[in-house]
């Protein structure tokens, strides 16, 4: 097993596993026509301006685990003393693989790009498989709503 940061040369696996990631949790019909090659795009510039990256797990030559942290700049956020949070996402294991720690992996060193960067507020939106793991390292409810229209 191995870690590492990816680079922009592994943006098809990162987009791969987040397109395996969306199927899994039912989420692939709200994708926009030709999304992969959207966020292949997107990805890339965020890598270039260094607000996003991603880790991926390998066994062998496979990538089996990943996940990102991207630095994010919004209203209001953008107003307090750090203007920017980190937030997790991507966060993605083969089936086959889960409950071995390999997403506690990367996210330690998520975490740690985060804090790199000066950001001390980090959120994400857990899975119901991922939950658990998450309060590990100490992510809470924060109390947020949502309405889906």
């Amino acid at each position: 097993m191995k870690i590492k940061k990816a680079e922009i040369k592994d943006l098809n696996i990162v987009v791969k596993m987040k397109m395996n990631m969306f199927t899994e949790v039912g989420s692939i019909v709200l994708l926009q026509d030709n999304a992969e090659e959207k966020i292949y795009s997107k990805y890339k510039k965020l890598y270039q301006e260094e607000k996003l990256c991603h880790y991926l797990l390998y066994e062998d030559d496979n990538v089996i685990a990943c996940g990102g942290a991207i630095i994010k700049e919004d209203v209001p956020f953008c107003f307090f003393k750090t203007p920017m949070y980190g937030y997790i996402m991507d966060v993605y294991c083969v089936p086959e693989k889960r409950r071995n720690g390999y997403a506690s992996g990367i996210m330690e060193r998520l975490i740690s790009w985060l804090q790199d960067k000066g950001i001390h507020n980090i959120k994400l939106k857990p899975s119901a498989t991922g939950r658990e793991m998450y309060e590990k390292f100490g992510f809470g409810d924060s109390g947020e709503m949502e309405l889906w229209l």
